[in-house]
């Protein structure tokens, strides 16, 4: 079905924004149905039993599936919602799923100053008509705060100032230089959510970079031109990851840190082929 008269323009807005996602490598794992047959999830489909990824979204745009353009974001709230339910509160895809929408809805927000995106002209009976947005409403199901969020350091404007209410003193040229050699101990996911966390807060601090022959992309992390603040909330958080892990132990290589202190290193934001379901709060049933 075609859009509804005045919902084009948003639509086209928004499945940018779908777009933008698909393109980024540490949103892989949101841009295919959760392999949970074959991660041997059992229990997935009992805990989330309205499945959705980034994909099944950018297919049914193309198809015009959609009527109303609070039926895409719905839609896209459901994909963070439901990793957000089946991994642990704190886990490297619970925190990543949370930074992405985060993302989204501050995207998503401009378009509703812009346009009607079609929450108001919904019939009572039809929940949204083409959209799967039956038990949802069209603003408050993604953005509520989950249990246990307010105990991690993935919300920069609720956690350190907290607990500092001076000024932190600036890190060390040796703390920056140890941050950026335990960079290459992360996991793909675990640097995707530290790439994410500079992207929206130091976007600065970010260098796309091509090797030689133009075709070899990759990532420089300028450390130096992390702000102390973040720069504190995200070597809590690479610490709390290397834990004893051995230098030399990742494979990284689409991306670089670098510093006055450390040289350029490679790492990677997504080397890992994961999905959103891989970190479990609930055990598997026997």
């Amino acid at each position: 079905m075609p859009p509804l008269p005045g919902q084009e323009e948003p639509i086209k807005r928004i499945t940018k924004i779908v777009d933008w996602l698909i393109t980024r490598p540490d949103c892989a794992p949101f841009c295919e149905p959760v392999d949970w047959r074959g991660l041997e999830l059992w229990d997935y489909p009992e805990v989330i039993t309205e499945m959705m990824d980034l994909g099944t979204i950018k297919r049914r745009l193309e198809r015009g599936y959609y009527q109303r353009t609070y039926q895409v974001a719905e839609d896209v709230r459901l994909v963070w919602r439901n990793c957000m339910t089946y991994n642990a509160d704190g886990s490297d895809f619970w925190l990543l799923a949370k930074s992405y929408m985060r993302r989204f809805e501050d995207r998503y927000r401009k378009i509703r100053q812009e346009f009607d995106v079609g929450e108001d002209d919904v019939p009572e009976e039809d929940g949204g008509g083409g959209g799967d947005t039956s038990s949802k409403k069209s603003s408050g199901s993604a953005t509520k705060t989950p249990k246990g969020s307010a105990s991690t350091s993935s919300n920069l404007s609720d956690g350190k100032s907290a607990s500092s209410p001076l000024s932190a003193p600036k890190p060390t040229l040796d703390a920056r230089a140890q941050f950026g050699s335990n960079l290459f101990l992360l996991s793909g996911v675990e640097l995707g959510y530290v790439i994410s966390t500079c992207e929206e807060e130091c976007p600065k601090a970010l260098e796309s970079v091509r090797g030689g022959g133009g075709t070899d992309c990759h990532i420089e992390i300028n450390v130096d031109l992390i702000p102390t603040k973040v720069f504190d909330m995200l070597n809590t958080y690479v610490l709390g990851k290397v834990g004893g892990r051995e230098s030399g132990s990742s494979n990284n290589s689409s991306t670089k840190s670098k510093s006055s202190s450390t040289g350029s290193r490679p790492s990677s934001p997504s080397s890992e082929k994961k999905g959103p379901g891989k970190s479990k709060k609930r055990q598997k049933k026997e």
